[in-house]
């Protein structure tokens, strides 16, 4: 809601939470300007494939920008991203790990995180309550940011862009991943081997990421194996996908 650039519409993609957070949702919605939908299924387990694919179905913009719910976006996210993007290409940016500490103190005390200066960071780097500082240099790429144009490591589900239209031709997110792990990795596979390259979103759009207890990760090897298929077949579209089916 502190976006220098206005002119988005904002999509909440929500794995099944319950009426608490419909709730506070509603209240929010009444106080924004922008326009702000609440997608929402029941809880079934982890199906975050599932609500984003439901959630680019229902944007009406040609541009998607996926961010998660543990990531504190800048002022200039939205401005970023928007020069940043390029048809046929799937952008990648950075994020910076804050520690227990430093993410207890941001929520208790609703620091402005996203208003960080870097010197403030630079102070959090070298007392150990953030992993790096560089992502936050305004460091023009120019044509670097397509020297590693089919490197899906590149991207993180975190804080990444593509164009809608990139997006549904790959058929979004494969719905077969129902636990955590590598589903934004096997979805950039796809659009790499659809003619989607990457393109670096280094020192633009960087986003803070706050600590959280692990995930459980009972399901990183059957979908680390989906991933390897994947890049192995050269698969173009997901096998599970309500936008295809």
């Amino acid at each position: 809601m502190n976006q220098t650039d206005r002119n988005f519409e904002l999509l909440i993609a929500d794995d099944g939470s319950n009426e608490e957070t419909r709730t506070l949702l509603d209240k929010f919605e009444q106080k924004q300007q922008i326009s702000v939908k609440h997608i929402w299924h029941e809880d079934n387990g982890f199906q975050k494939s599932q609500i984003l694919n439901k959630a680019a179905l229902a944007s009406t913009n040609d541009y998607l920008v996926f961010l998660d719910g543990d990531c504190i976006p800048r002022t200039k996210h939205i401005k970023d991203h928007r020069a940043l993007a390029k048809k046929s290409r799937i952008v990648g940016c950075s994020r910076i790990l804050l520690d227990e500490t430093l993410m207890a103190h941001t929520r208790n005390n609703q620091l402005e995180a996203h208003r960080w200066s870097l010197w403030k960071v630079l102070g959090f780097r070298i007392s150990g309550h953030v992993n790096r500082i560089a992502p936050l240099l305004r460091i023009p790429l120019f044509s670097l940011r397509g020297v590693a144009p089919k490197n899906w490591k590149k991207v993180r589900g975190c804080n990444f862009a593509m164009f809608k239209e990139d997006f549904l031709r790959i058929g979004g997110f494969d719905e077969s991943f129902t636990g955590w792990g590598y589903e934004d990795s096997e979805l950039v596979a796809r659009a790499i081997n659809s003619g989607c390259l990457v393109r670096l979103g280094d020192y633009r759009g960087t986003v803070f990421h706050l600590w959280h207890p692990d995930a459980s990760r009972g399901d990183e090897q059957s979908n680390k194996k989906s991933l390897e298929e994947t890049l192995q077949l050269g698969r173009k579209t997901a096998r599970s996908s309500s936008i295809i089916d």
